[in-house]
This record gives C-alpha cells, sequence and structure tokens, in this order.
C-alpha cells in the first residue's frame, strides 16, 4: 500500500488538473463539544449558518457498528446526514424510506440521497422542535429500521445556534470570496486530506486492518462532513487514486496506517496535510545530523 505522505504527494501532483481556478473554501474549525455534539464552524463562510454539529458512536446492540449523525441549518431548511457502517449505497442513488422521530412519523415529501456508508436529505426547518424532543431518528426500510441516538440533540443545537450567530474571526475577514458565477472549490490541503481520507475508508473497509468502532464512526463522519465540498471533484479524485493503485498494508506498514489514522481523526484537514508535509523534512534533517561530518 502507498504511504499516506506519497498519497498527500500524488494528490498535489494531479491537485492542477482536478482545480482549474485559484479559490479556496474555508478550513473547518472546532467551536465547542457539548454532551457528545461536535460543532464546528466553517471559516469564511459569510452565509447566516457556517455551523455544523455531530455526533458520532459505536452501537453495541449492532456488533458496534460505526454510527454518526450530522446536521446543520441551512436558511428555511435543515440538513440532515446519518452514516452507517454496515450501509453501502451507489453514489447520488435516490433512496425513498419514511422518517420518524422516536414513534412519531414525520409527514414530509423528501428524498435521500445515498453515498457508500451516508444518507443525506433536506427538510424543513419546521422538524426542528420534533428533533429537540426527541431521542431517536429512524428510518423504516422494508427489511426493517434503521435507528440513530441523538441523545442531548437541543444542547447540540443550542450551541449550534450559538455558534451560527458567533461573529467570524477576525484574522479570516480577509478572505477572499468565491467568484460569483461558480462555488468556491476547496483548498489544495483539504483536497489532499480527502484523498487521504478516501483511502483510509477503502482499507478499513477491504483490509485486514486492526480498528475500532468508535475510529471508524469517526472516519465516516469527517468523511461525510467533506463531502459536501468535495462534490465537484469526486469521480475525478477517486479515479487517480484508482489509475494509480490501491493495495492493503503490510504487515510492517500497520503501525504506520494507525497513526495515519489517528491523525486523520483527530487534526483539521489542514493541520493533517501540514503535519505529513513537516514529517519528511524532520526524517531528512535527523538523518543530516546524525551523518559523518566533513
Amino acid at each position: 500500500m502507498r504511504t499516506f505522505q506519497a498519497l498527500a504527494a500524488l494528490a498535489a501532483g494531479f491537485l492542477p488538473a482536478l482545480v482549474s481556478q485559484p479559490s479556496s473554501a474555508g478550513e473547518r474549525q472546532p467551536f465547542e463539544v457539548v454532551k457528545g455534539w461536535e460543532v464546528e464552524r466553517t471559516v469564511g463562510d459569510t452565509s447566516a449558518n457556517p455551523c455544523m454539529m455531530t455526533h458520532a458512536y459505536e452501537d453495541k446492540d449492532d456488533n458496534n457498528a460505526a454510527n454518526a449523525v450530522i446536521f446543520a441549518l441551512q436558511g428555511s431548511t435543515a440538513v440532515l446526514v446519518l452514516v452507517y457502517q454496515g450501509w453501502d449505497f451507489d453514489k447520488e442513488e435516490a433512496v425513498k424510506v419514511p422518517l420518524f422521530l422516536d414513534k412519531k412519523p414525520i409527514k414530509v415529501k423528501t428524498t435521500w440521497i445515498g453515498d457508500g456508508k451516508t444518507l443525506r436529505t433536506q427538510l424543513p426547518d419546521s422538524v426542528v422542535p420534533d428533533l429537540l424532543a426527541a431521542k431517536t431518528v429512524i428510518l423504516r426500510f422494508d427489511n426493517g429500521n434503521a435507528d440513530f441516538r441523538i441523545p442531548d440533540f437541543a444542547a447540540g443545537y443550542e450551541s449550534l445556534r450559538r455558534c451560527d450567530a458567533a461573529p467570524a474571526k477576525s484574522a479570516n475577514a480577509t478572505a477572499v470570496p468565491a467568484a460569483p458565477a461558480q462555488p468556491a472549490l476547496p483548498s489544495q490541503q483539504r483536497i489532499a486530506a480527502y484523498v487521504i481520507g478516501l483511502s483510509v475508508q477503502r482499507v478499513l473497509k477491504e483490509c485486514d486492518v486492526p480498528s475500532t468502532g468508535k475510529q471508524r464512526a469517526a472516519v465516516e463522519a469527517r468523511m461525510a462532513a467533506l463531502q459536501g465540498e468535495m462534490a465537484p471533484l469526486d469521480a475525478q479524485v477517486r479515479s487517480e487514486l484508482k489509475r494509480n493503485g490501491e493495495s492493503c498494508p503490510t504487515a510492517d506498514k500497520q503501525a504506520d496506517f494507525q497513526a495515519i489514522m489517528t491523525k486523520f481523526i483527530d487534526l483539521s484537514p489542514e493541520d493533517l496535510i501540514a503535519t505529513l508535509e513537516k514529517a519528511p523534512a524532520a526524517e531528512k534533517n535527523t538523518e543530516s545530523q546524525t551523518g559523518p561530518k566533513l
């Protein structure tokens, strides 16, 4: 399997073919964590709703399967993303399935859009009071229910509203807006992090590597958060990765994979790539210091 530093370099190599305009999307910065909900803000987003909230967990009643719920407001609509380790939807697959909050049916006509282990939809913000009162989001498929726990949703939602209302940091006030004719494309660092995330995701799915349900849920949540902004580039990125070859980490690379997976979960996309870029330089510097002096 390729080293993930090599994947970052690979991403940098084909970025010019993917990105044809000099624009960048703002990075997401942590706002706060409240009762299991991680709230993040997209820096540079000047809309009324630049924030999102995520709750990731492993379901002990389902063999510790990874689950995540992502929620954000978008004007008069609410965006809901559900992540489940056991799903495998086609990209942009349309899914019609009834939505329940606890035992209450939500009678809103909506289509869920599948992508691998995620389903996403947009709902009218009139469902928010029902979400605030609920403990479980339920999708009733023909072959059974898919339940997602949303404990303390109200506390997370209050944090989300505080985040949306908070003024942007002055250090980022000079961010260059996207061209009016086109939405801003992600920065090169975020694309490189997405390349690494796709590889981590594939290895967890296809290879025999140790991982916990919590780690898998965190990876899926990170990828779900990136997928929206990466949509214009996703097909090209996946095609380039496949063209350059895919394999599983050998026994001597298992520790490297674990380290990269941890960094992908714990660091922002920008910090992840900055850390990987520093590693080769640090190794080279160490070698020069320990080598023979002339």
